[in-house]
């Protein structure tokens, strides 16, 4: 018996390309974002350039896993499942038995659907040539974008595909399959952990897990986090009137796991998070900057940097962020 490849349901795949998502293969996507059109445009970069040197016009945006996750985030800007009228809904977790694609197949196809984006800057004015011909070759390949990647097996071959193209790479993750992080068989450059609360309880009302158990498997990968040589991030995805008010259970958890960085970064009222969430919601940088304020009161993390524009701020026991020149 022939099982099933695991593909994007056509009526999402289509309200994604409207979206600017390009396919590739079965079940990935690319989408270049905000900041990389800034970089080729306007010569801004984001907030990952500021801390860790990440070059935003060499950043190759992309997902294994579109429109596929365990969760369904109250402040995830991706179209969920729960979203759809019943019958538009889609199975959201792929069956164990189910096909992926090759991790050499997506991370040459990424890379191609990449370079056809690129193209489309040239014979506008830019703001550097140079850097347009380096975005042409992504020196960098941030694993997030949409939908949870560690839902793809595969997850450590396609890191181990890109790095043997001299690429550096930052997998985001929502932490609930640990059993892909003990198995990795490349670390990423950089590991992200969301983590969007300090107790199962808001937890479970900010994520509404798919399944029964991902508080606990949230806490067993950030475990598993102080094992890796890469650096880790705890991203805390602040939302204003939902998980702020409590620094000192944040730090209890900080000081659990110790991460090399914290990094609290504001929910942005963009997406279908629009639908669950208020504008009232979206905490200012300055709202931001209080609360990491408060975590390096309690934890001994200090300030390292901070970006206004995304509203994000980073905090280490580092002298200095650990910074990448994406080899």
């Amino acid at each position: 018996m022939v099982n099933d490849v695991v593909r994007v349901p056509d009526h999402v795949k289509e309200l994604m390309e409207k979206q600017g998502y390009k396919f590739v293969l079965n079940h990935s996507a690319v989408k270049p974002c905000y900041w990389f059109r800034e970089a080729l445009m306007r010569g801004r970069t984001c907030y990952k350039n500021k801390f860790f040197g990440i070059a935003t016009w060499s950043c190759l945006q992309m997902t294994p896993a579109a429109s596929f996750c365990n969760l369904q985030c109250l402040y995830c800007w991706r179209l969920n499942a729960s979203d759809m009228p019943p019958d538009f809904r889609w199975k959201e977790i792929p069956d164990e038995v189910a096909r992926w694609d090759d991790p050499e197949d997506i991370a040459e196809e990424s890379i191609r659907v990449h370079r056809v984006l690129v193209q489309g800057y040239k014979g506008v004015k830019v703001f550097s040539e140079r850097w347009l011909r380096e975005a042409e070759v992504p020196k960098h390949a941030a694993i997030s974008l949409t939908g949870e990647p560690m839902l793809y097996p595969h997850i450590g071959g396609l890191v181990n595909e890109y790095r043997s193209r001299g690429m550096t790479t930052f997998i985001v993750t929502n932490g609930t399959l640990p059993e892909r992080l003990e198995s990795l068989e490349r670390e990423p450059t950089q590991l992200y952990v969301t983590v969007p609360a300090y107790e199962e309880g808001l937890y479970k009302r900010i994520t509404r897990p798919l399944i029964p158990d991902a508080w606990q498997r949230l806490n067993r990968t950030l475990e598993l986090i102080q094992s890796l040589s890469a650096p880790t991030v705890m991203r805390i995805t602040a939302i204003k009137g939902l998980n702020m008010d409590k620094p000192e259970e944040w730090a209890k958890l900080i000081e659990k796991y110790e991460p090399t960085y914290v990094e609290p970064k504001a929910y942005m009222y963009v997406g279908y998070s629009r639908r669950r969430l208020s504008r009232e919601n979206m905490p200012s940088h300055a709202e931001v900057r209080e609360f990491a304020e408060a975590l390096a009161e309690r934890t001994g993390y200090r300030i390292l940097s901070e970006v206004p524009e995304s509203r994000v701020v980073l905090l280490s026991k580092l002298e200095k962020p650990i910074r990448f020149d994406g080899r």
